[in-house]
């Protein structure tokens, strides 16, 4: 399995059991850790393949039909170069389509090559020659469409069934991270935490050339959740300011997943005994999601909440000692009122705060 794609192998891992057999049951969880959509007509077709391979175990551990990871593996890199295969197919289909103005359906093979040239796709000479010797010109023209399908799909083609995807069109590094990232997520549910984060720093490896990406990002996020859970804050918060510090410049510094991330560190600082700072990205990310969800939606009186009333030891007693006293008793009220709408005037958490809010009056 040395030479299949990393996420490939740590689907294997995932869904392997003790003996290392996967069922063919699982076929279609892999596809969609790898990135895909895949129809049941998809997942039957895949199943059938898998029917079809003479070494297939009788059963797993628990009695299902199964392939080994080596064979699982082998069926999922086919199975995913046909689908990388089929979604060039139809971006191609769609760069003709706009340069087919008059959708005739057909265009001179000159520019048909130009197109194919700048669409960003890495065909030789060989392969552009083929295609146009499967395809038939009349006229100096093409049936571009007869051209796509012939090249992708057809029995004539070299290429056929796929094979072409399989030679060029390996996943990209950000579409492997993000299958990482998904088995990591389902190793963390299971407590396997270092194996998690295993995972999230090859995701961010194969990032390296785009390290300013929101998936970036997003992986520094989990790690750094993952960190809490290991009791490692200082590092924890590093990597949260790092995926914030990334997501404010891809996302810019009032989009929701920049709130998550404010939250996040606001929370561990306010752990850390970091007070002061903790009320900073508290309040950035109270300000974001007044935005998106109005002054009284149930998120903006969690956070309240955990700005006033979890934190009574820390940022209340801070404003109280630095004498802005006002302006805590206006959070207070302001969270209290919230509260009651959503739980009612004579909830035990309400009455407290209410009781509370009381005693700081003179």
């Amino acid at each position: 399995m040395e030479d299949m794609s990393a996420s490939i192998i740590a689907i294997c891992e995932e869904l392997a059991d003790a003996k290392g057999q996967i069922p063919i049951s699982r076929l279609a969880d892999a596809m969609r850790l790898l990135g895909m959509n895949p129809t049941d007509q998809d997942v039957g077709t895949l199943q059938r393949r898998a029917l079809s391979v003479q070494s297939m175990q009788d059963d797993n551990e628990d009695g299902q039909l199964a392939l080994d990871s080596s064979q699982f593996g082998r069926l999922m890199e086919d199975a995913l170069a046909q689908w990388l295969a089929a979604d060039q197919a139809q971006q191609l289909l769609h760069d003709f389509q706009v340069f087919d103005k008059d959708r005739t359906g057909r265009m001179s093979t000159q520019k048909l090559v130009e197109i194919m040239k700048i669409s960003g796709n890495s065909f030789t000479e060989l392969e552009l020659e083929e295609m146009l010797l499967n395809s038939g010109v009349e006229g100096g023209t093409v049936d571009y469409k007869d051209v796509v399908y012939k090249h992708f799909f057809g029995a004539r083609s070299r290429s056929a069934l796929g094979d072409w995807g399989l030679q060029h069109r390996k996943p990209d590094p950000l579409q492997d991270a993000s299958a990482l990232r998904e088995v990591a997520k389902m190793k963390a549910d299971r407590g396997k935490l270092q194996d998690a984060l295993g995972l999230y720093r090859d995701a961010l490896a194969l990032l390296d050339g785009q390290a300013a990406h929101s998936t970036a990002a997003a992986t520094l996020h989990d790690m750094a959740r993952l960190k809490e859970m290991l009791g490692e804050e200082q590092e924890a918060l590093s990597l949260y300011l790092r995926a914030l510090e990334i997501r404010e410049k891809v996302l810019g510094p009032k989009h929701f997943y920049v709130a998550t991330t404010l939250d996040s560190i606001a929370n561990l600082q306010d752990r850390m005994g970091q007070v002061a700072e903790a009320l900073d990205f508290a309040c950035r990310s109270l300000s974001i999601w007044e935005r998106f969800f109005g002054p009284e939606h149930s998120h903006v009186a969690k956070i309240l909440y955990n700005l006033v009333a979890d934190a009574l030891d820390g940022i209340a007693d801070l404003k109280w000692r630095s004498g802005e006293t006002d302006e805590a008793i206006l959070l207070y009220n302001r969270e209290l009122s919230i509260r009651e709408e959503l739980l009612g005037v004579e909830h035990p958490e309400v009455v407290e705060l209410r009781e509370f809010i009381a005693s700081l009056h003179p």
